[in-house]
């Protein structure tokens, strides 16, 4: 097709070249990947087309130590050197800047990706708040938007599958002297899924402006809107997940986003070592939902009670940054600001719930007389930021790499409601350093990395309750060593890694009997990732990605119970995935895809073990002239498992199962034609 990546065409299969590899998310430039002092792993243009996947999740756990489980709908969870969870731990970025504010996490952020316009992915693994902040602990997943192209495209791609699923994405793109346009859309919907209510549907269009004012000055403009609805099915029981009853307690939750973003970036060159770039991101995002994770029992056995609520927040970003080359010194010094300017606005309203006993469903609500109200507020976030990066050369094949960053952050919160939590003002305030060494020669190199990461308390943690709680920012301190090598057509990389927890947020019973959020207890994670790739012949390569990890709590007791010791619950101890591809000519290509998840405790007192799964797809492609079909059979073996599976405990002894449903043999066909 003919445009360029980040001085790479297309047409040149780097997906098996990684030292050569040009990335973008190590110190927000252009870098050598053999320059990063870091574990980052890119999954290139080639490898996503190739893999014509309909979700994310596809693609992201291909990578060694990253494992994106689906919960339906496009709704996901992660884990990328931290256990299977919701926690807002990781940062997810297109083309460098966050998609959410910090501070407003959410579980389901690569819902707000639109996957027609993804041209490469890179993924940053453990703690990069020294260039990028917040929640960029256990990784951060940067997002690269199609560019426009050098020559006119245009390209439909359509699937469909047995699970209900149909998906259609369109793209365009022309240059022109000054400039050019890319235009990437797509829909999605899907009916009558292996789960009862679990229809969802997405509407996509990202539309992206290229201006060339001159040699030295350029500049962008990007318009993204997505819509989403699902209905929310949400987890099983174990009475359900053990007899493989696919039906659902639900008939009326859902959830809703509506999302907008604009972007200015600017470009100047002012010599051949000066550059500054400067973007203004505007957010507008609301989310409303029915949620599933609200409905709570009552004394009656048909009475349940849940909320109705609606979040949406605008904000404002504003980010400079400013590159110098100093030639005598062969080094860089990268400088950089930072400001978010966030208003937030959350309101909810109680229901009374109805549940049919026999059917074992709840059938329908109404809201509480005569005031239904149970929560309203505003919430102002003023996000401001200042970092440095330092890259320097020791000798041709040392370098090192330092970086610092300070992050403050204001919440001011106005509660338009009597009840409830109390208006008031809180700061947060962090250092975070990052420093980082390499050594190449000739096609064997290894890096050290020291990094700090940090997350102030999110919104929600703060502000629901009735007593505002004093919290810190959970802290995490990483020690890693890495290596790779390439010899002909064999390629290995290896990241160890001990990642230590501080402050981490939990939820308290307080003597009154309210429970409170409170830093309390240390983690400890230990890991090793790596991955191999050989080429046999022009027909046959493999590839081999995996982990092995300890997550484990250190000093921590959760509703009353010491936990020190013990391992983390949805925590695997080893992922791994493998690949077999043959390229049985020019047209013709196969695939075997082999996906293992070991087992794990199911609770903090590690009483009770999920015993993993194994997937296995197998995947055809054809291309002839313009177009190319394809025919994946995705869970070959049709296994029957979870994508994540939890126990809740608590000091009385009881517990509640939970299991999301994982999908069982799929069929998946498509068709691309391109110009």
């Amino acid at each position: 097709m003919g445009f360029c990546i980040l001085g790479q065409s297309q047409d040149q299969d780097s997906a098996f070249k990684p030292l050569s590899t040009v990335i973008v998310t190590g110190n927000k430039l252009l870098q050598k990947r053999t320059e990063a002092p870091i574990a980052i792993s890119i999954i290139s243009h080639q490898t996503i087309e190739k893999a014509n996947a309909s979700r994310i999740d596809f693609l992201l756990n291909k990578v060694s130590g990253v494992y994106m489980p689906s919960i339906g709908g496009e709704q996901h969870m992660m884990s990328i050197r931290q256990p299977i969870s919701l926690k807002g731990l990781y940062l997810y970025l297109e083309d460098g800047l966050p998609i959410r504010t910090s501070g407003l996490f959410s579980s389901n952020a690569l819902i707000e990706i639109n996957t027609s316009n993804i041209n490469t992915i890179e993924l940053i693994k453990g703690p990069a708040s020294a260039l990028y902040g917040a929640e960029a602990i256990g990784g951060v997943v940067n997002f690269i938007s199609t560019p426009v192209p050098t020559i006119q495209l245009a390209s439909i791609r359509s699937q469909i599958n047995s699970t209900g699923l149909k998906k259609l994405e369109l793209q365009y793109g022309t240059p022109n002297p000054k400039g050019g346009w890319m235009i990437s859309a797509s829909v999605t919907d899907q009916r009558n899924g292996i789960l009862e209510y679990s229809d969802f549907n997405k509407n996509a269009i990202s539309i992206k402006k290229d201006f060339k004012f001159s040699k030295k000055l350029s500049s962008y403009q990007t318009l993204q809107y997505i819509h989403y609805y699902t209905q929310m099915t949400g987890s099983v029981d174990s009475i359900h997940f053990v007899n493989k009853d696919f039906s659902s307690l639900q008939s009326f939750t859902f959830r809703k986003l509506d999302i907008l973003r604009w972007r200015q970036h600017f470009k100047q060159e002012w010599n051949s070592n000066s550059t500054t770039q400067f973007n203004i991101l505007y957010r507008n995002n609301t989310m409303d939902q029915n949620p599933t994770y609200s409905i709570a029992s009552t004394a009656k056995s048909n009475k349940f009670k849940g909320q109705i609520n609606s979040n949406h927040f605008d904000a404002f970003v504003f980010d400079l940054q400013q590159q110098w080359n100093i030639p005598y010194l062969k080094s860089k010094i990268i400088v950089g600001g930072y400001w978010d300017i966030t208003k937030q606005d959350l309101i909810a309203n109680y229901i009374d719930i109805l549940k049919d006993t026999i059917l074992n469903k709840y059938t329908s609500y109404t809201r509480k007389t005569p005031d239904s109200l149970l929560t309203s507020y505003q919430t102002k976030i003023n996000n401001k930021a200042i970092y440095i990066n330092y890259l320097g050369t020791i000798s041709n094949a040392l370098k090192f790499n330092m970086a610092f960053r300070f992050d403050k952050f204001e919440y001011a919160f106005n509660n338009l409601i009597a009840s409830g939590t109390p208006s008031s003002f809180n700061n947060f305030s962090h250092w975070t350093p990052k420093l980082g060494l390499t050594y190449n020669k000739k096609q064997i190199g290894t890096y050290i990395n020291y990094s700090q990461g940090f997350v102030p308390p999110q919104i929600t943690e703060i502000y629901n309750t009735v007593k505002v709680p004093y919290l810190l920012p959970q802290q995490f301190s990483n020690y890693e060593i890495g290596s790779w090598f390439q010899v002909k057509n064999l390629y290995g990389e290896v990241s160890l890694y001990q990642l230590n927890g501080q402050n981490e947020i939990i939820s308290v019973r307080q003597p009154d009997g309210v429970n409170l959020n409170q830093n309390a207890g240390s983690t400890k994670h230990i890991g090793i990732e790596y991955q191999l790739k050989y080429k046999i012949n022009s027909a046959i390569q493999l590839e081999w990605n995996a982990t092995n990890a300890k997550h484990a709590y250190n000093k921590t007791i959760i509703k009353g119970v010491t936990v020190d010791g013990n391992r983390m619950n949805a925590a695997p101890s080893f992922l791994s995935n493998a690949s077999l591809y043959l390229k049985l000519n020019r047209k013709l290509n196969s695939s075997l895809e082999w996906h293992h998840q070991s087992k794990y405790f199911m609770d903090e007192t590690n009483a009770t073990v999920y015993p993993g799964f194994n997937l296995l797809h197998i995947k055809i492609n054809y291309a002839i002239g313009k177009n190319a079909i394809w025919l994946h059979v995705l869970n070959a073996t049709n296994a029957y498992y979870s994508t994540m599976a939890t126990k809740n405990f608590s000091a009385k002894g009881s517990s509640a199962y939970s299991y999301y449903i994982g999908e069982p043999r799929t069929i998946a066909i498509g068709w691309k034609w391109s110009l």
